[in-house]
Parts: C-alpha cells; structure tokens; sequence
C-alpha cells in the first residue's frame, strides 16, 4: 500500500458510537434538572433548539467531509473554506471547547464518585482527570466493538428509565409549561449545548470511516437525531416525576427519578450508567483533542513540538499533556454552569463557521473539493444555523461571551505573529471572490456539480477449486523477525505454480493507539530493515531441484515477493482488508505460544476466520531446517482438499514426500481403501507420484494420529480443518490438540475460504451424520 492511501478500518456503528458515545455524557445526567429549575417544562425546546441546529450542522458537516476526508475534523474545514486566520479561531476554538467539555464531564465524574466514595467532587475529578490522562499518554485504546458496547448499554439504562417512569408521569407537573415566560429558553439552550458537542468527531475520522459517502452522512445526523430523542424523552420524564417547586431542591434530578420508579437498583444503574458516560465522554475528547493539536501542527498553525509522538508509546504524549493539565486547571472554576457555558459558546463559533463554510465551498467550486454528499435546504438551512449559533451565544451570559472574545482575540494575534509566515495552504476564498464578483446572490442558487461516488469493487468470492498448477497470490502476515524468513519461504513455495511464478505479499501492520491519526503514524514506520534483509536471503537461495516426472519446475525467483509496511488501529481488521486489497487468496499467519484449539479459538483469529473471503494457514514454526517428508492426515473434506493442494506444491518445490494418513476402523480392508484415496487423490491433484499412503487402522482417529507421529519423524504437518473428524474440541471445525501440540515439526493448519451457503452446511451436516451413524471407514473421535 502507498503510504498516502487511507486504511479505512470504522465501520458505520463503530462511526455512529463515536458521536453518540460522546454526547451522551455528564450534559443530560447533570443539566437535566438545572434546565428544568431555570426554564420549567419548556426546556425541552432548548434542547429541541440545540438538536436541530446540531443536524443542520452534521449535515454541513457531512458535505464537507465526504468532500475533503482527513482527519482534523472542523479546524481542516473552516481552514479551508475561509481561510487560515478564521482557521486559527476554529482551531484554537475547537481545542479549548474539548478542554472545558473535558472538565465538565470530570466534573460530573466527581459528583457520582462522590456518592459512594469518601471523596469531594473535585478532587474525585482531578483523580479522574489525573488517570485518564495517563492511560491516553499510555496509549491504552478503546476498540470499536467496547465503544458500541458502552453506547447500547447507555442506550438500554437510559431506554428502560424512559420506558418506565413514563408510567410515572404527573401531566399537572407540566403546567405551567412556560412559567417562566419564553426568554429563558435561548439562555438555557447555551446551557445545555454542550449536551451534543461530540458528533463532529464522527467528520475528525472520516478518513478512517469505510464508505463515507454513505456512512458520514447517516451517523452524522443520526447521531445527533437519536441523542436529541432521547434527551426530550429523558426531560419528559424528570419533569413529569417532580414538582416545579421542588425540582431545584433535588440532588441529580435523573437519579432520583430512577429511584422513584425503581428503588435503589433504578439508581444503582443510573449512577453507572453516569460513570460510564463521563468516563466515555471525557477520554473521547482528550483523544479528539490531540487529532485537532495534530492537524494544526501538519499546516505549521502550532510549533511541530507539540505534534510529537513518543517514541515507545506512539502517541502524541505533549498534546495529551497539555489538554490534561489546562482541563485539571479548569476544575477550578468550581461551576459546572459555566464551564457548560464556555464549552458551548467556544464550539457554537466553530458550528456557526462551518455552517458558512459550507456555502463559501458550495459557491467556489475548488478544483479539489468534490463531495459526494450534497446536504439539502442550501443555502437557507445554513444561514439560520449559523445565525442560530451566533444568537444563542448572544445569551449565554457575560462570563461566556468573555471567554469567545478572548478567542478569537488571541487566536488572530497568534495566526499573525506566529502562522501567517508559516502556513501555507489552500483554501476556496479566491474562488469565492471570484463566483460571487462575476454571479452575486445568483451564486448561492446556482446548480452544484454532481460528482460520482466511487464504490469500491465488491467481487463475489465463491469457493476456489483446488489446483496445484496455476500460481496463487500469498498474503503474508508478518509480526516476529525470528519467523519472517520461513513464513515468506512457505508464502513461497504456496505461491509458486506449475510453469509460472506467483506473487507474495509480506504484510507488517504496526498497531498504534487511536490518540494517533494513521496519517501521522504512517510517516514514521516506512521500512523495516528485517523485512528487507529477509527478502533479499530468499532470493538468494538456491534454485529448486527438477520434478521427478521431467517437467518443467518453474523458479522460485519467478515469484514475486514484496513488502507491504503500514500502520492500523486494528491490526486483524486490517490485514482483512490489506490481504483483499492486494487480490491475495490465502492469508498465510504465524502462531506463538501454545497452539491448541481452545487458545486460538479465542483469539482474534477467529474473527479472521469469520470474515476474510480467502482461504487461511496458521503456522506454528518449528523450523525448516529440511523438507524430505511431509504428513498430511486425511479426511477428504473441503478443508483437508486444501491441505492436499498444499502439501503438492511444498512438495513438488522441495522434492519431498507426501505421506497421506487415512484413519480407518479395525473392519475396513486396507487395499480398497488405498485405491480409493488413490482415485480421490488423482481426481483432485492428478500427478500422485510424490504422495504415499499410510492406511491406519485404529479405534480413535486422535489415536491414529498419535501414533503415526510418534513412529516416524516429519518435517511438516498439515491439517486441514474440515469437520469429518467429528472431534468434541473443534477449531475451524475440527482440529486435534494431539496434533498442534504434539507434533515435533512445525505444524500447518488450514482453512479454505467456502461461502456461507444453505448448500454448504447441509453437505457438513450430512456428512457428520454418516459418520456418526457408522456409514463411513473413520472410527470415532475419540
């Protein structure tokens, strides 16, 4: 892979929990009763507000992203739409907003810690701030699959509250629904915006994101729209379960509501669920905060120092640092009304820019914005969006205002004494001068370009037929230098057909902590010098002996052999997609340590085996100190005809034996069983002249096998791993631990890839069922 191509490892739940995950946090557990007390049942239309300015935004959003995919979220936008000065105050505006979000959700850390540990809520949120710092300075990474986890179980708390307390709903508590008259709506939405600032991030990857041009625009404004459903729902609830009156005098509003209409486990699951939530929201926005420091630090808007990753960790340690320390420092303001404030009035800038930055792009036209998204209501649906940001901060009080003016005040001082000689980039004010000085307001309606969306190309991968001439192209993972040589060898010979060479692909991942964008990664892991050397041994090597038969016995050299380096947040997602991506019909793997079933059945390779369309072998290396004689234990499934296939083309490179072992019952004639193999054998692989077979008889296929390893020394064993031996412990299928473990050689474990089909399983089950019944020649499992 070049390493300017994007690994595109999120899929669309991983996306949508992005944004989910993080709005849901310390906004709707905290400010829920605080909108309540300040506005009455009409707070539910300050979050109505909120959400709907928000979709509008993911919509720009979208837009904008499908347009430019990379990370850096709002500040890449605004820069390159309006400029780098306006970028500067984005930038700035974007990172601080995440470090005051950062505190307030500590700040509800603390509140919860506080109610079942012997801590004040502070110093509950410093020791919060204090841990989560580390762990992101460590690298210690959230997957995809705990983020969707974390998001259904809030979604299941925070559902079965609202399913159940509206069963508890006073409607009298409604009334009055606006006691407060309608003014106190507009300040109460600056209060509770900082309930859905996260979904942008979902744009800050959308390099990652698989297919955006579908993807970022449904978990964008989905996310938001699900959020705000569930907060109006949740709002319904508290206010309908409490009196007006009394609402300002309760503690957590949200969990005495659940205690109301659940006893004491309603907020035992609500107090987690607050945890959950906090914790979640408060390590998304430090790890959100280091991509903007580093998109910054890409267009030299901030010294390259603050960009740096560690050497041993691989991540960017002095962003997180920094972040860390200001969000602790933060706590000291001791009021979670205005760090909510600050936090929202700081992003509603950045909302209100991108919304403008949308139709300024829309109206230029540049030469490399081509999205595949167009958001609809353009240009109306922005200027109210943009003009709604800029009104709400209008009322989100003195202390708020101060701090928006202090932005942009010292962002522009900062872009001018330090950015403006430094950055260089492109951004669509030119073209915008230029559309708009030759259309006017004629620009803003005219028709936008349409641009294709590239799909990539999706094949149908059916069942391969077992051939042992034709060359095949090796995918080949790489994580231990001590190995590299003998897997690429084995890729090798595997590869390599009768009359012509094939190709291997050596593919190294280097897993690096979410903290760090790939692109930022992947400049620092370009080569490795291991990788290199081993290729040039192997193609040093000597040439392969003639076949026995006097054909032609192509070279080894013939086969191609190269090295694919890259970086991934996903290690085994990301050799599924690098073994599709280099066309490979075989995933060839190391194992270490133990090589039983139960160890690599719970291992990520079983997800491997469950979505890579290829076939699969799993190595434990023993060393290849020689080739002469090769075991191949015998079942005639679909997966065990791999093992054959294999067996031939190792053995027609190395000029060694394949000894193929059929377990049979005491009962079974030895002869006909051994003509039948034979016809079997040649109908599959034709030449048989380097395959011997060793008829066995015995009670117990596991004893079989046993025995025949424990009367001759091997060099290799394969296992295909096909169900006809009806093991209890199954890998694959079935695959005896006597075998992987036993075995002195090096052991070699396949899978062929055969599509999930009705036709498939009913052939296994058939198959099982014979051989359960006693109507095939192998004896039992046992």
């Amino acid at each position: 892979m070049a390493q300017d191509d994007l690994r595109r490892e999120l899929g669309f739940w991983d996306a949508l929990t992005i944004g989910a995950g993080t709005m849901i946090g310390a906004g709707i557990f905290l400010l829920a009763g605080v909108a309540l007390e300040l506005t009455g049942p009409a707070a539910i239309f300050s979050y109505l507000a909120a959400g709907i300015v928000c979709m509008i935004t993911a919509a720009s959003a979208a837009e904008l992203a499908t347009g430019m995919p990379t990370s850096g979220g709002d500040y890449y936008f605004v820069s390159r739409s309006l400029g780098p000065a306006l970028g500067a105050i984005s930038g700035v505006g974007i990172w601080l907003s995440l470090t005051f979000a950062i505190s307030f959700y500590l700040f509800g850390l603390g509140e919860y810690l506080s109610q079942f540990l012997p801590l004040t809520p502070f110093w509950g949120a410093f020791a919060g701030g204090l841990l989560l710092t580390a762990i992101n300075v460590y690298g210690a990474k959230e997957s995809g699959q705990m983020q969707v986890i974390v998001v259904l179980t809030l979604m299941g708390i925070l559902g079965a509250f609202c399913g159940i307390g509206a069963f508890y709903i006073e409607w009298g508590n409604f009334t009055p629904f606006f006691p407060f008259g309608g003014s106190p709506v507009a300040s109460t939405t600056a209060l509770v915006f900082v309930s859905f600032l996260g979904f942008v991030k979902i744009a800050a990857v959308a390099e990652e994101i698989k297919n955006p041009a579908k993807n970022l625009p449904r978990t964008l404004i989905g996310s938001v729209a699900l959020v705000t459903l569930l907060y109006v729902v949740i709002l319904l609830v508290i206010g309908g379960i409490f009196e007006q009156e009394t609402i300002g005098e309760v503690r957590d509003p949200l969990t005495q509501a659940a205690r109301t209409v659940a006893g004491p486990v309603g907020a035992g699951a609500i107090i987690f669920a607050g945890l959950l939530a906090t914790v979640s929201s408060a390590n998304a926005s430090i790890m959100a905060s280091s991509r903007i420091n580093l998109a910054m630090a890409r267009d030299r808007m901030v010294p390259n120092w603050l960009s740096a990753i560690h050497e041993t960790l691989m991540t960017p340690h002095r962003a997180i640092l920094l972040t860390g320390v200001l969000a602790l420092s933060f706590l000291f303001i001791e009021s979670l009304e205005q760090l909510a404030k600050i936090a929202s009035v700081l992003q509603l800038y950045s909302y209100a820019a991108l919304n403008v930055g949308c139709v300024a792009l829309r109206v230029a036209q540049p030469d490399w914005y081509e999205p595949s998204y167009r958001t609809p209501g353009f240009p109306v649906a922005q200027g109210l969006a943009a003009l709604a940001c800029l009104g709400i901060i209008l009322y989100s009080g003195p202390f708020a205002q101060i701090a928006i003016v202090v932005l942009i005040v010292m962002s522009l001082a900062w872009y001018y004494v330090w950015g403006r000689s430094r950055v260089e980039i492109d951004h669509a004010l030119p073209e915008f001068r230029a559309e708009w000085a030759a259309q006017g307001w004629g620009a803003l309606t005219a028709p936008a370009p349409e641009f294709a969306v590239e799909v990539p190309e999706v094949l149908s991968v059916s069942e391969r037929a077992i051939n042992t001439d034709t060359p095949r192209r090796v995918a080949v993972a790489l994580a231990n230098p001590k190995h590299e040589h003998d897997l690429l060898q084995l890729g090798r010979y595997i590869a390599t057909g009768q009359e012509e060479g094939g190709r291997v692909a050596g593919i190294h991942l280097v897993d690096v902590p979410l903290q760090t964008p790939l692109r930022e990664a992947r400049t620092r892991f370009t080569e490795r010098p291991s990788l290199e050397r081993t290729i040039a041994a192997l193609a040093d090597e000597v040439e392969p002996r003639p076949s026995g038969n006097g054909a032609r016995t192509v070279s080894l050299n013939e086969t191609t052999i190269e090295s694919v380096i890259d970086v991934a947040h996903d290690v085994f997602g990301g050799l599924i997609d690098e073994t599709q991506a280099q066309k490979s019909d075989l995933l060839l793997m190391g194992w270490q340590g133990g090589f039983n079933v139960g160890r690599i059945y719970n291992s990520p390779i079983q997800r491997i085996m469950k979505h890579l369309p290829a076939d699969l072998a799993i190595l434990k290396d023993r060393g290849f100190d020689s080739m002469s004689d090769i075991l191949l234990p015998w079942g005639g499934g679909l997966h065990a005809q791999l093992g054959l296939e294999i067996a031939v083309r190792v053995a027609r490179i190395t000029d060694a034996t394949v000894h193929l072992l059929r377990v049979v019952r005491e009962d079974v004639d030895e002869d006909q069983e051994r003509t039948a193999l034979d016809e079997t054998v040649q109908g599959l692989v034709g030449d048989t002249d380097r395959v011997e077979y060793r008829i066995r008889q015995s009670d117990s296929v596991t004893e079989g096998i046993d025995a025949t390893l424990a009367a001759a020394n091997y060099d290799l064993t394969i296992i295909g791993a096909s169900r006809e031996w009806t093991l209890r412990q199954v890998l694959f299928g079935s695959i005896p631990d006597v075998v992987a473990d036993r075995a002195d050689c090096s052991v070699l474990m396949v899978r062929r890839y055969v599509p999930d089909t009705l036709s498939v399983r009913a052939v296994e089950s058939v198959k099982r069922l014979k051989e359960a019944a006693g109507f095939t020649t192998s004896p039992t499992a046992e």
